[in-house]
């Protein structure tokens, strides 16, 4: 009898357990996926040359291309608190 006992504790842990952190897997997988795509949210004075630049980029010309072009930007102009795709 005391063996059963234990058995259903270890089984009502598991069955807990995986329940509770079922949730924080799924997530991480899911920040995988979204991790390719990065934003950054406009301050006052940016513009797209000083982001490429605060982000390190080597071709400053191809990163305000690829930015204008992710983002469906006519222009370079952005506004403060603007959220942008970063490539």
């Amino acid at each position: 009898m005391n063996n059963f006992k234990n058995v259903l504790y270890l089984l009502t842990f598991v069955v807990v357990f995986s329940y509770i952190s079922t949730p924080f897997l799924i997530n991480n997988n899911q920040q995988v996926a979204i991790s390719n795509e990065t934003s950054y949210k406009v301050v006052k004075g940016d513009n797209l040359w000083n982001i490429g630049y605060k982000l390190n980029v080597d071709n400053i010309n191809k990163f305000i291309f690829e930015v204008k072009k992710v983002n469906n930007l006519a222009e370079s102009t952005l506004s403060v608190d603007q959220i942008i795709k970063i490539p």
